[in-house]
């Protein structure tokens, strides 16, 4: 969608498209900047929405999702806002069950075991009509936004997804759903085909209700494919040096990334001097600021918005010179 027209279902006209520009590789006047899970449990507001319900019920919940999505609005002069949802809400509309536990994470109590399992799954072209709630949240975000800042979709990749549901939760090793590659391929090929065909109409979804950018991460061992992968921005972790990505994309991809959110535990004046240095390393355009990953819920909201405004300070200042 373009930034200065108002969107099919009348959108209000955005303000602040520099999250935009930098996307698509325009020059902007600064460095965008927003954070991973921005929404989130390290602040006592979204801690004090969610306490009255179940993690999933506030999924699906619009009016709850969008509350959520924009409290880091009211605090931190962000570039961009990201749909407050779940990766595993697709997984649930494919008819699994999954319950969130406290102090753990998510949970399937009936994972995928055996290959005729996936006759439990429903037909993914169901799947966009059962999740109409994440559209409807989408929209209705845009909506309260007032154009204020663009608004992020996200779903799951295929495999990150197929891991959840035959591992039963998260996982380092990804022990059973790598068997699964090995032992059964045919079996892999059908449920990764299933999940790619609920997740092409899921996203194509959560862009006509009103989500303005897609974007990949974790990919560092691929980043020459997904820089032609037709994305417009490529994600990157902290283990990745700026530079070096650079060079490996070439020039016409944005890239985001890629502080480590664990840098958000040092003292204000030191979030200041690293953010300096990764804008610097990462040069003035084509680059969206944000973390490597997402924030941890014990960390300082302060020191949230101390990494936001050294983004647009450290950024202005090095365009001056």
């Amino acid at each position: 969608m373009e930034a200065n027209e108002s969107g099919p279902q009348g959108f209000p006209e955005l303000k602040n498209d520099t999250f935009l520009r930098a996307a698509w590789g325009e020059e902007t006047d600064y460095t965008p900047v927003w954070c991973m899970r921005q929404a989130g449990r390290y602040l006592p507001e979204f801690r004090e929405t969610r306490a009255a319900q179940d993690f999933f019920s506030t999924c699906r919940s619009p009016e709850v999702c969008c509350e959520l999505t924009l409290q880091p609005l009211r605090r931190f002069p962000l570039d961009a806002a990201i749909i407050f949802s779940d990766i595993l809400v697709v997984p649930q509309a494919l008819g699994m069950e999954v319950t969130m536990v406290p102090g753990k994470g998510p949970s399937f109590p009936e994972p995928l075991r055996e290959e005729r399992d996936l006759e439990r799954l429903r037909d993914p072209a169901t799947v966009a009509s059962e999740l109409d709630y994440v559209f409807q949240a989408i929209t209705l975000t845009r909506q309260r936004l007032a154009g204020r800042v663009p608004l992020i979709g996200f779903a799951g990749a295929p495999w990150t997804l197929m891991t959840y549901m035959v591992e039963g939760g998260g996982s380092n090793t990804m022990a059973q759903a790598k068997r699964w590659l090995y032992q059964r391929p045919q079996a892999s090929h059908q449920l990764l085909r299933i999940l790619t065909d609920a997740l092409v109409p899921y996203l194509v979804g959560q862009v006509a209700a009103g989500a303005q950018i897609i974007f990949a991460k974790d990919g560092h061992f691929a980043l020459e494919e997904l820089a032609q992968a037709g994305y417009e921005v490529v994600g990157l972790d902290w283990t990745v040096a700026p530079e070096k990505a650079r060079d490996r994309v070439g020039k016409t991809v944005t890239l985001q990334g890629n502080l480590d959110p664990c840098a958000l535990y040092a003292s204000e004046e030191e979030i200041g001097q690293l953010v300096q240095q990764m804008l610097s390393d990462f040069g003035p355009q084509r680059y969206i600021a944000n973390l490597g990953h997402g924030l941890y819920p014990d960390m300082d909201p302060e020191h949230v918005g101390a990494f936001v405004d050294a983004v647009h300070r450290h950024s202005r200042l090095l365009r001056q010179n």
